[in-house]
């Protein structure tokens, strides 16, 4: 049974939905080769497609049912065993099984969301969800392993299987998958509450609406006022402070009474629920009391003139590993290289 890789063309196509009722949701993805026929079957199969800095979003049957957080992958698919009891009209008819062949995958970093995706809250845009089903179906030859089953009887409900292919057009719609959104993408660039209405109208976007800043004077004026702000916040309060950023894992060291502390401070003119680290930074806060401020919601005009800004402060920061999401690599380079232009 080949898979239809429709998605890896497109490298901003890295999500998935588990669809499960266990109780260790986010430890790995864990399903048996073959069905309860000894079939291979689409959605067992899926998880031997998921790459290492993929994202899993998981629907939990037990609570909501719903979207209630997501993990990352960590590592490529390796053959596994299970030993489980299907839900399925066969499975209903054996008891649990022993250990049998299964496809395995590993996640980390597994974070609940703010605000769990219900499925009443999906039912709310069920209009959208099916208009870029069939605008997928248009464009998209073969299965596409959609998340949700449709149907003009019953209102929407999570496909029958395991794990499902989540189309990336649907992360960039929903305003409760903001963290994941920048998670997932540096510095994103998007309204603060994305227009549901035109989803139904438009086709899935080829490029991510997200990047870096191209403009570098303006990431600079912003990262200048948001230092600023902190400076003159801890002189007010009676603290030495220096800006240590040029030349150290950390922006700003302030001393008052004879101690020292160490402040880390990002800004953005977004609504920010995840950040940029280097791993400087991430090594200096493992090891040494850190704070971490970041000022979001700025505002920035075109003169580069900045004003405003969400302060939030976490005063005893150290970032877990296991939640880190690499985008982007330093890669050596490999030798037999050719000098020179590349030849016709």
């Amino acid at each position: 049974m080949p898979v239809n890789r429709w998605w890896r063309h497109d490298p901003a196509e890295r999500y998935w939905l588990e669809i499960t009722n266990r109780e260790d949701i986010g430890t790995n993805l864990l399903a048996p080769q073959v069905n309860d026929r000894g079939e291979k079957y689409w959605s067992y199969a899926l998880v031997r497609e998921v790459r290492p800095g993929d994202f899993v979003l998981h629907w939990d049957k037990n609570h909501g049912p719903g979207v209630v957080g997501y993990s990352h992958v960590q590592g490529d698919a390796f053959a596994s065993t299970i030993t489980w009891q299907s839900r399925g009209t066969y499975g209903r008819q054996r008891s649990a099984s022993g250990p049998e062949p299964a496809w395995q995958a590993p996640l980390g970093g597994y974070r609940r969301l703010k605000r769990p995706l219900t499925q009443e809250r999906l039912r709310e845009i069920e209009p959208s969800i099916r208009a870029l089903r069939d605008h997928l179906a248009e464009v998209v030859e073969g299965p596409l392993y959609f998340p949700f089953a449709l149907s003009d009887s019953r209102p929407l409900r999570a496909a029958q299987g395991y794990l499902t292919k989540l189309p990336r057009a649907l992360i960039d719609e929903l305003p409760e998958l903001l963290e994941l959104r920048q998670t997932a993408i540096s510095e994103p660039h998007e309204p603060e509450v994305p227009d549901l209405t035109s989803f139904s109208s438009r086709k899935p976007a080829r490029s991510t609406g997200y990047g870096r800043q191209r403009d570098a004077k303006r990431r600079q004026a912003v990262e200048r006022y948001a230092m600023g702000l902190v400076l003159d916040h801890y002189r007010s309060l009676g603290y030495e402070v220096e800006d240590v950023g040029d030349h150290s894992p950390w922006d700003v060291t302030v001393r008052r009474d004879g101690t020292e502390s160490h402040i880390e401070v990002k800004g953005s003119t977004t609504t920010r629920e995840a950040i940029d680290l280097t791993e400087g930074e991430v090594r200096h806060a493992e090891g040494i009391a850190t704070c971490l401020i970041v000022i979001d919601q700025i505002e920035l005009d075109d003169d580069l003139r900045c004003r405003g800004g969400r302060w939030r402060t976490w005063t005893d920061w150290s970032p877990r590993r296991e939640e880190l999401v690499a985008t982007a690599y330093r890669y050596p380079l490999p030798g037999g290289k050719r000098t020179g232009r590349p030849q016709a």
